[in-house]
């Protein structure tokens, strides 16, 4: 018997009427630790809810949240695998998957609804035939975005300058003018905004083409099927219990987090519940995926640019086995 059974045997032995007490303590599960991954995007906090709310550690998940900044170097270190589960763009995925690294997609946590936006620097004129420096983080989702942006602005005949940049930089290089155009997100395309930089586009344009999901690997999925399976039962019930107590909720992600509580803000984007998550990874009434086509235009796309390799389907890229 390890050290610290001895200990606990030897503390309860005294009290009979402790013991139903001893039992519990004993049966308690090992915490085992969880490394989560994530950009400070409302959609990606229920996780930190839950722990905030006391759920995990009595369940045996001790969660480490990291924030790293950049979205880049996130995708990096879950690539050298550093972090069990990442939370990311749908579109991202298709970069990191190719090659040797299976990655799947284990739940799908929001929709954005406005919360990404595609920003010029003030006073810009757009003009069919003008140039143009824009900038998104390349390689991602908003390569896609900024696409459409174009297509719907018949913007086409533009001469366009690609540059890569975070989303956290974006307001900085309008503001000094080394950027025209720049794709961002909630909190900094809204603090954007209100330094002067003028919204073009948002998400609410494109519905349903901005997913964000949880994804890891299929090693961590094979070697910590029930941990993920547990975690995401409380990601959901965070999930309800955000919905239910707003308020609330902002004020215990904040202490979490360290930002303000009116920097989060479900403004701009739709947190799904299980039932839409279920209805996205595995479809309703007979139907497929309700996010396959999605899945299938970031395909196409990452397919004709050269950065994916090989196809990639809803069948692919989903694990929907291990939501509750």
């Amino acid at each position: 018997m390890k050290r610290r059974g001895v200990l606990h045997a030897a503390a309860c032995a005294p009290w009979a009427s402790l013991l139903a007490g001893c039992q519990r303590a004993a049966d308690a599960p090992e915490a085992e630790t969880l490394r989560l991954a994530i950009d400070l995007w409302p959609g990606y906090l229920p996780g930190v809810l839950a722990d905030e709310l006391g759920w995990l550690s009595p369940a045996g998940i001790q969660l480490k949240v990291f924030y790293p900044g950049d979205t880049d170097k996130m995708l990096a270190d879950f690539v050298a695998g550093r972090y069990d589960v990442m939370g990311a763009s749908l579109g991202d995925i298709f970069t990191i998957s190719r090659g040797h690294l299976a990655v799947k997609v284990i739940a799908i946590t929001d929709e954005s609804a406005g919360g990404d936006m595609v920003l010029a620097r003030r006073g810009l004129k757009l003009r069919p035939d003008g140039h143009y420096t824009i900038a998104t983080n390349l390689g991602g989702f908003g390569e896609l975005f900024l696409q459409e942006f174009i297509r719907r602005r018949q913007l086409g005949s533009a001469r366009w300058s690609w540059v890569n940049a975070d989303g956290a930089e974006v307001q900085q290089l309008l503001a000094s003018g080394k950027l025209d155009i720049g794709h961002t997100w909630d909190p900094y395309a809204s603090r954007a905004v209100a330094a002067g930089a003028q919204k073009l586009f948002s998400s609410l344009d494109t519905p349903g083409l901005v997913a964000d999901v949880l994804v890891a690997t299929n090693a961590t999925i094979q070697r910590r099927a029930r941990l993920l399976k547990l975690f995401l039962k409380f990601w959901f019930e965070a999930v309800d219990w955000w919905l239910a107590h707003p308020e609330e909720a902002r004020k215990l992600i904040s202490r979490r987090v360290r930002i303000e509580p009116d920097r989060i803000s479900l403004h701009g984007l739709q947190l799904l519940d299980l039932a839409h998550d279920r209805q996205l990874m595995i479809g309703a009434q007979g139907r497929g995926p309700g996010v396959a086509d999605v899945v299938q235009r970031y395909s196409d796309f990452f397919i004709e640019k050269g950065s994916a390799v090989r196809p990639l389907g809803a069948a692919d890229l989903l694990e929907a086995g291990l939501l509750p």
